[in-house]
């Protein structure tokens, strides 16, 4: 699906600025970002409309919209320049994710202008290396929008459904609970019918079939602990904690490609990915230090032999500089999500507490919505997002995961596992 987008705007000229691409249940939701004419645009979004499985195109460019960036940056920090680097980041409300003797890795989330600007900041002590989100954007609720009356009327419509299929089967909270009570609630409100009359749900794969064939496409992109079932038959638990099983089918792989910002060089690097069958489970395309190099941040499913093989193809493409799987060395990974959910005014202080505890922040509140945005590892989305759930969510944008590796050295998933401070050895 990716490809497919990336290819109209490449057959037509066009260069992807950035791109976010982050996928839910159900659905993929693309954030781009292009130079063209009013015109042009309308044109790109005829052209779009007109593939399968395409829902909705929409230029929100002259729309009020919350915008919203990612950026990871990796600056060399020496002992005597790391107190001005921690005020700097004080002042760009940047967070400090990994310390090492030579560097700092930063992490910090605004519009395109603020990212900007502590980039330019951070340009004096040396920056090593840079990964970013497209931008994401959500349009802003008006203070009364009678299609967002309609909206939060079929929220509360399926809640009732799933709380009377609960019901009827006397087992809550199962998936296929969750997909008769979102069928129920379409067919009554006519949405999402095909040209045959049958409703499709899904967007770029079969979250919730029954089929008993197993492959990427069975790989659970919303589980964090997910780590493939290796020859055993499931995942390695001797110790209560999930281990990344060399022999394991099929394990996620995060992907740093380093290419030249040319046009149509994401859709060549996303075409490998496609005639190889491999299922793209998130996307985030960027400028790296300079506007005239893009950091590509993907996460793909597959053995380990079968990446290998992935990137030796992919060194072989044009303007290519560089493509690694850092998923074997510690890597810090964050990603970013804006969630509109149902919130009435007597339930906003119930939902601002919930995102202190996750270390939330609302920005935009409207007469019967908020808008939400959330940054952290992929679990922590997960969750924040389920805990969203009965209140009602209207609209999700995700990022998709950006990654670098960690100079320090540390691995988090290691230490995790280490029970007894006993095991550690100090020299």
């Amino acid at each position: 699906m990716i490809n497919r987008v990336a290819g109209v705007f490449a057959r037509r000229g066009y260069n992807i600025e950035s791109l976010a691409v982050g996928l839910n249940i159900d659905k993929a939701i693309f954030t781009v970002v292009v130079i063209a004419s009013d015109g042009d645009c309308a044109k790109l979004i005829k052209q779009i409309n007109k593939l399968a499985k395409v829902r909705k195109v929409e230029n929100v460019t002259d729309k009020m919209c919350v915008e919203r960036g990612l950026m990871l940056m990796k600056v060399e920090a020496k002992p005597e320049q790391r107190t001005e680097l921690a005020e700097l980041a004080k002042i760009f409300r940047a967070s400090i994710v990994d310390s090492s003797p030579t560097s700092l890795t930063m992490s910090t989330v605004g519009d395109p202008g603020k990212n900007r600007a502590f980039q330019q900041a951070c340009l004096k002590f040396g920056i090593l290396e840079v990964a970013r989100t497209g931008k994401l954007a959500l349009k802003r609720e008006p203070v009364f929008s009678e299609s967002r009356r309609r909206r939060v009327k079929l929220m509360e419509a399926m809640k009732e459904a799933r709380a009377a299929v609960a019901g009827l089967r006397g087992n809550s909270g199962s998936e296929k609970e969750e997909l008769i009570a979102s069928r129920i609630v379409r067919a009554v409100a006519n949405m999402g019918e095909g040209g045959d009359g049958e409703l499709n749900i899904g967007d770029t794969y079969a979250a919730m079939e029954d089929g008993d064939g197993s492959g990427v496409w069975d790989v659970p992109v919303l589980n964090a602990q997910y780590q493939g079932a290796g020859e055993s038959g499931g995942v390695d638990m001797s110790d209560g904690i999930p281990k990344m099983d060399p022999n394991a089918k099929y394990t996620p792989h995060t992907i740093s490609i380093v290419v030249m910002n040319k046009p149509g060089v994401l859709d060549v690097v996303t075409g490998v990915f496609a005639r190889r069958g491999y299922n793209v489970q998130s996307l985030g395309v960027g400028p790296e230090r300079t506007f005239d190099i893009s950091r590509i941040s993907t996460v793909v499913p597959g053995t380990f032999d079968d990446i290998t093989k992935l990137l030796r193809q992919l060194l072989k493409v044009p303007y290519v500089i560089s493509a690694e799987d850092i998923s074997r060395t510690p890597f810090v990974e964050r990603e970013l999500m804006l969630i509109k959910v149902v919130c009435p005014r007597q339930m906003r202080g119930e939902l601002v507490d919930l995102c202190n505890i996750f270390r939330c922040k609302v920005a935009d509140v409207s007469e019967d919505t908020v808008t939400i945005e959330v940054t952290g590892k992929v679990s922590k989305i997960g969750a924040i997002q389920s805990l969203l759930e009965p209140y009602g969510i209207l609209e999700v944008a995700r990022s998709g995961r950006v990654a670098l590796p960690r100079d320090s050295g540390v691995d988090s998933k290691l230490l995790a596992a280490i029970e007894d401070e006993g095991d550690l050895e100090f020299e």
